[in-house]
């Protein structure tokens, strides 16, 4: 079943990302991140026509190696200036998967230098900036803050089991009012994709 969060807020990006770590890290956030041949870092040509059919075993569901989750819910922003939320339902391993991403393909001596497919990113960023979540089960509400690259949670209210059953806030049910006509845009099959080359 699960749980959602929503979360507000950005984390800047020193200096902006290049076209081609854009691209990338916008196929990464938008493929399932599950075992691949070729590795963890390889994203397919086009995400949304992918299925499990394609895949050996159970490997479709089961995340790549390093990689926290199957989905990493962080996005690129504006000109490649800054990290925020995609807005993804369910987004879990937000703290992990920002640690990754900053740690493989932002920071100086990010782990994908010198993979194949790396060649134009620049691996000098710095994130700085917080976002803040709130829990839609527990109400809990956490900050991530990131100063010069280094992630830390820190919990603002630790909410309340005993309120998992309770109808949403108004301001979620404002945020899936909303967000409804997206999710329906997004699963229909003849939405047009931009298929990027597989790396």
């Amino acid at each position: 079943m699960g749980y959602s969060t929503d979360f507000v807020g950005n984390l800047t990006i020193t200096p902006s990302l290049n076209e081609a770590e854009i691209e990338y890290l916008a196929a990464f956030s938008a493929s399932r991140r599950c075992e691949r041949p070729g590795g963890p870092y390889v994203v397919p040509g086009n995400p949304r026509a992918e299925t499990s059919e394609s895949f050996p075993g159970d490997s479709y569901n089961e995340p790549a190696q390093g990689q926290p989750q199957l989905w990493c819910a962080w996005t690129t922003c504006w000109e490649g200036d800054c990290l925020a939320w995609s807005g993804t339902e369910k987004s879990y391993a937000m703290e992990q998967w920002l640690r990754y991403l900053i740690a493989h393909f932002l920071k100086p001596s990010g782990r994908a230098a010198g993979h194949p497919g790396f060649e134009d990113f620049t691996f000098d960023h710095r994130v700085d900036g917080m976002v803040v979540g709130c829990r839609r089960d527990t109400k809990e509400l956490f900050a991530l803050s990131v100063h010069n690259n280094r992630v830390r949670k820190r919990i603002l209210n630790k909410g309340n089991r005993a309120w998992a059953g309770y109808p949403d806030l108004p301001y979620e049910t404002e945020i899936d009012r909303w967000a409804a006509p997206v999710r329906r845009r997004r699963r229909d099959p003849a939405d047009n994709v931009v298929a990027l080359p597989a790396r």
